[in-house]
C-alpha cells in the first residue's frame, strides 16, 4: 500500500477514536489512548519517511533537469554552428561547449562574426536559437540525410520535405546534385577523384549532408543499444579528467536524554571518500572516394549506429565487471565480502537464498555502525542461465518446488529482474547472482561522464591521408563502486 495511503487511513482511525469519544461525552479509554499514541508515533514515522523520498526524488530531479539542459544547450549550438556553417561560416562547436557559453552568449558572437564578414543575414531570437531563414540549401540537406536513411533502414519518422523523391539517389548523384546547386553546371562530367574533391569543399553542402547522416545513425543506435545497466546504477558528473571524491556523511546518533542541569554533547559524524575518474574511449572512421563510387551507405549509417552501440556496451561491459570480478575497493577489502555483510550462503536461486540475501541488505549499518539502514532489495540481477529459473521464482503465484501447492510466493512481482549475457561463469565454474537496491536509496555502482553528457561525442575534417572525410567518435565515462550496502551476492551453484 502507498504510503501517503497508509498515512491517510491512520489520520482517519485517529479521528474516529476522538469522534467516539466525543459523541459519547467522555475522555479516551485507556485502551483507545494506548492505540492513539501507537497510531501517533507510526504517522510520525510515514511522515519522515515520505517526507526524505520527496527531498530524494526532488534531488533525483534536479540532476535529469541539469542533464537535459545540458543536452539541449549542446543540440542548439550544434544547430547554431550547422546554420553558420550553411551561410559559410566555420564554427568550433565543441570550443563553444568546452567555454561553457549559453546559447545566448553564442548567439551573440556568431551574429559579431557574421557583421565582421560584412554579410547581410535574416536572423531573429525565439527561445534562445539563432535563426536564419530556412531556404532551398536547408531543405536539400534535410531531404538527403533522410533519403540517405531511408535507403539503409527502411524507415524514418516525419522525414523531411522531398526525403521520398530522393530516395532512390546514390551518393554520386547527391554529390553531383550539392555541386549543381552552387553553380558547376557540369559536375556530372567530372570523374570521381575531383568530383569528390571539390563536393567537399565549403562552397557544397555535401560534407553538411553526410556529416547530418552520421549524427542520425548515431541517435538510432543510442536508442536500440542492448544495455541493462542504466536500470540500477547512478549517474555521476566530473568537470574534468583528474580524480574526484564521492563523500558519504554517516548517520547521526541516537538523541540523548537530557537531564534538568545536563548539558548538549556533540556527536561525531564520520565521512568516507571514494575515489572516482573519467577516461576517453574513441575510435575513428573515413568516408573515401571508394565509399563513393560504391555507394556503400553502411560508412554513414551502419558504422556509427555499431559505434554507439559499442559505447553503450563498453560502458556495460566495466559495469558488469565491477560484480564478477569482486574488486578491492575504497577499504580494501573486496567488494562482496564476510566483512561487508553482503555475501550469501552459495546455493541455488530459491527463496531460502533470496531470503539471505535480502537479510543481509537489511541488516547493513550506517558508517558509525549506530543504526541499521533497513535497505531493500529492488532488483534482481543474473545471468542468461538463471533467466528461466529467475522469472518462474518472480511471477508464479505459489513458490516454485513446494509440495504444498497452496503457499503463496512472497517474491511474486516483489523485484525486477535484470537479464544480462555480461555474467558469466566464474573462475569456479559457479554461477553467481545478485540484489541491487534502489539506486536514489543507496550507492552501489556509478557511472560517471565528463560534466554529465552521456552521449558520444562526433567531430570530423576533411580527410588528410586520404582523398574524403573522416570522423570520430568518442565518449568520456569511468565506472566506480561507491557502496557495497546496497548490493549482495551469492556465488550460485556450478554450471552444469
Amino acid at each position: 500500500m502507498d504510503k501517503k495511503e497508509l498515512l491517510k487511513q491512520k489520520t482517519q482511525r485517529q479521528q474516529a477514536l476522538l469522534d467516539g469519544a466525543r459523541n459519547g461525552n467522555r475522555a479516551l479509554a485507556d485502551t483507545e489512548q494506548a492505540e492513539f499514541d501507537s497510531l501517533q508515533r507510526e504517522i510520525d514515522t510515514l511522515k519522515r519517511e515520505i517526507e526524505e523520498e520527496e527531498r530524494a526524488q526532488g534531488s533525483n530531479d534536479g540532476i535529469q533537469r541539469a542533464l537535459q539542459a545540458e543536452r539541449e544547450r549542446y543540440a542548439a549550438i550544434a544547430e547554431i554552428c550547422g546554420t553558420a556553417s550553411q551561410r559559410g561560416l566555420e564554427l568550433d562547436m565543441q570550443d563553444f561547449i568546452k567555454r561553457g557559453l549559453s546559447v545566448e552568449q553564442v548567439n551573440a558572437e556568431v551574429l559579431k562574426r557574421f557583421m565582421n564578414m560584412n554579410e547581410p543575414i535574416s536572423s531573429g531570437r525565439s527561445e534562445g536559437h539563432l535563426h536564419v531563414h530556412k531556404d532551398e540549401a536547408d531543405k536539400m540537406r534535410a531531404a538527403a540525410s533522410d533519403a540517405l536513411q531511408m535507403r539503409a533502414f527502411g524507415n524514418v519518422e516525419n522525414p523531411a520535405e522531398g526525403a521520398r523523391e530522393m530516395r532512390g539517389m546514390k551518393l554520386r548523384d547527391i554529390a553531383v546534385e550539392c555541386l549543381q546547386r552552387s553553380g558547376v553546371t557540369h559536375a556530372y562530367r567530372l570523374d570521381d577523384d575531383e568530383l569528390l574533391r571539390r563536393a567537399l569543399s565549403p562552397e557544397s553542402q555535401f560534407a553538411s549532408i553526410l556529416s547530418d547522416t552520421v549524427n542520425k545513425s548515431m541517435a538510432r543506435g543510442n536508442q536500440i543499444a542492448q544495455t541493462t545497466f542504466e536500470r540500477w546504477t547512478s549517474i555521476g558528473s566530473n568537470p574534468d579528467f583528474k580524480g574526484a571524491t564521492h563523500y558519504q556523511i554517516s548517520e547521526a546518533g541516537d538523541l540523548t536524554r537530557m537531564s534538568e542541569t545536563g548539558e548538549f554533547t556533540f556527536d561525531e559524524l564520520k565521512d568516507q571518500g571514494v575515489k572516482k575518474s573519467i577516461a576517453t574511449f574513441g575510435k575513428k572512421f573515413g568516408f573515401t572516394r571508394q565509399a563513393m563510387i560504391n555507394d556503400d551507405l553502411g560508412i554513414l549509417t551502419k558504422i556509427p549506429m555499431l559505434y554507439v552501440q559499442s559505447a553503450r556496451r563498453g560502458i556495460n561491459k566495466l559495469v558488469y565487471q565491477q560484480l564478477m570480478s569482486n574488486p578491492t575497493i575504497f577499504d580494501n577489502k573486496p567488494l562482496f565480502h564476510t566483512d561487508h555483510g553482503n555475501l550469501g550462503t552459495a546455493g541455488a536461486l530459491s527463496n531460502k537464498t533470496l531470503a539471505e540475501m535480502k537479510t543481509l541488505m537489511k541488516r547493513q549499518k550506517g558508517i558509525a555502525g549506530k543504526q541499521a539502514l533497513n535497505i531493500s532489495p529492488k532488483f534482481l540481477i543474473v545471468p542468461p542461465e538463471l533467466e528461466n529459473e529467475a522469472l518462474q521464482l518472480l511471477t508464479s503465484m505459489a513458490l516454485p518446488g513446494q509440495q504444498n501447492a497452496g503457499v503463496n510466493n512472497i517474491w511474486r512481482n516483489a523485484l525486477e529482474l535484470v537479464v544480462d549475457a555480461e555474467l558469466e561463469a566464474d573462475g569456479s565454474n559457479l554461477l553467481n547472482y545478485f540484489l541491487a537496491a534502489d539506486p536514489m536509496l543507496a550507492d552501489t555502482i556509478e557511472v560517471t561522464y565528463l560534466n554529465g553528457d552521456d552521449m558520444p561525442k562526433l567531430e570530423s575534417r576533411m580527410g588528410f591521408d586520404f582523398l574524403g572525410m573522416e570522423w570520430r567518435i568518442y565518449m568520456d565515462y569511468g565506472v566506480t563502486v561507491t557502496d557495497f550496502k546496497g548490493l549482495a551476492k551469492n556465488n550460485g551453484v556450478a554450471l552444469s
